[in-house]
């Protein structure tokens, strides 16, 4: 997401759920080579990719839309509520990571200004200020401009194309569920490609049978990485994003550039304590 959350225990470093917002690159197991298909699972799989992309398409063409997801795994959990438009929007995370519980809100503007809104552990760890100044830009919006350090780790995920874009599916088969209330939606289900800083996944996405825009994502990921929910509402609605009327400018501050990252939410090892000469280990 993305900060990235500890969501993995199994894999042991932050990994970016639903927003991407960071985590350091590791070394992720190739699936085991799957048995070829036979032709009627082929059809269904070119099927389920062509219904995969056309809701995409319809999505991409959408104003705005809300969502809200949830990822856990490794005794963390992520809550990203947000919504998107297609040059502007805003996020609101709450998350563990090593910094504590962060909680901070994003805000993209028109101009593609950044703006930061949270506690001081996100802004430790989002702008990577000391923690004896984040204490006193705790509730104080930041702005961060294209070049700034943390901006492409912020920006991401906001807009509509970069939030649809944490929701990767190789389709494989479709089927029809019935949804909250009753509604009847196509399921389509495949699994989620590996990336740098996530395992593969089952996965499988929910979307309306007339409309195909996405009402649900789910991914269960590998050696038990962990899980993520995405739910999306009021498709068509773009949002209705104001400009804080101060802010304090990034570039202003004394900065320094976290380990792993902006965002990732790894702080440094502590080096061990030297032993006095002549005491015993």
């Amino acid at each position: 997401m993305l900060g990235a959350v500890v969501i993995a225990a199994a894999v042991g470093i932050p990994i970016a759920i639903l927003v991407s917002r960071g985590g350091t690159p590791t070394t992720v197991t190739a699936p085991a080579t799957s048995p070829t298909p036979n032709p009627s699972q082929r059809a269904a799989a070119a099927q389920a990719s062509a219904l995969y992309a056309q809701a995409m398409t319809a999505a991409e063409q959408s104003a705005g839309f809300s969502y809200s997801a949830t990822s856990s795994g490794g005794g963390a959990t992520l809550t990203v509520t947000g919504v998107s438009g297609q040059h502007d929007g805003t996020q609101v995370f709450n998350q563990t990571t090593a910094y504590g519980n962060e909680q901070f809100s994003l805000l993209l503007a028109p101009n593609q200004t950044v703006y930061f809104q949270g506690n001081a552990a996100s802004a430790e760890d989002q702008l990577g200020v000391s923690a004896s100044a984040a204490a006193g830009l705790s509730g104080q919006w930041v702005s961060v401009q294209i070049g700034d350090g943390p901006y492409k780790n912020m920006e991401v995920g906001i807009t509509v194309g970069s939030q649809l874009s944490e929701s990767p599916l190789d389709a494989t088969s479709t089927e029809s569920v019935t949804g909250s209330g009753g509604t009847q939606l196509t399921r389509i289900l495949g699994t989620a490609p590996a990336t740098l800083t996530a395992p593969s996944g089952t996965a499988h996405l929910d979307i309306s049978p007339t409309t195909h825009l996405p009402a649900s994502y789910v991914v269960s990921y590998s050696a038990g990485a962990g899980t993520e929910t995405e739910t999306f509402t009021a498709w068509g609605t773009a949002p209705s994003v104001t400009t804080p009327s101060t802010a304090v400018a990034w570039s202003t501050l004394t900065t320094s550039e976290p380990p792993g990252g902006y965002g990732t939410g790894q702080t440094p090892t502590p080096a061990p304590t030297p032993t006095p000469a002549g005491a015993s280990t």
